[in-house]
């Protein structure tokens, strides 16, 4: 993928993070996939957006627009809230998290 590419993706996505808000952080998962810079911090928000930060560092990694499987598995023990993952479920139906 060409960089004007991927800039213009990352710019959209940002729009619409922009218009949906950050909300609160209403879960916080720690990932570990044997990446080098180690385990990251996956906080769930109010909106349906997911913040992911470094664990070690505490820098901020990204921010993604939730799909409802990935909610449901950070509520792997529990259900998860129903209000989240209809906010997936809309934000997937606009194309919002293809971006």
């Amino acid at each position: 993928m060409d960089s004007k590419h991927w800039r213009a993706d990352r710019q959209r996505r940002s729009h619409i993070i922009a218009q949906i808000g950050l909300g609160q952080v209403i879960k916080e998962v720690t990932v570990d996939r044997g990446h080098k810079n180690g385990p990251e911090v996956h906080k769930i928000t109010s909106t349906g957006l997911v913040v992911i930060y470094n664990k070690r560092t505490g820098i901020m990694i990204t921010i993604l627009i939730a799909r409802p499987n990935q909610i449901k598995r950070y509520y792997a023990e529990n259900e998860a809230p129903q209000d989240i993952i209809n906010l997936a479920i809309e934000h997937t139906k606009a194309g919002y998290n293809k971006i």
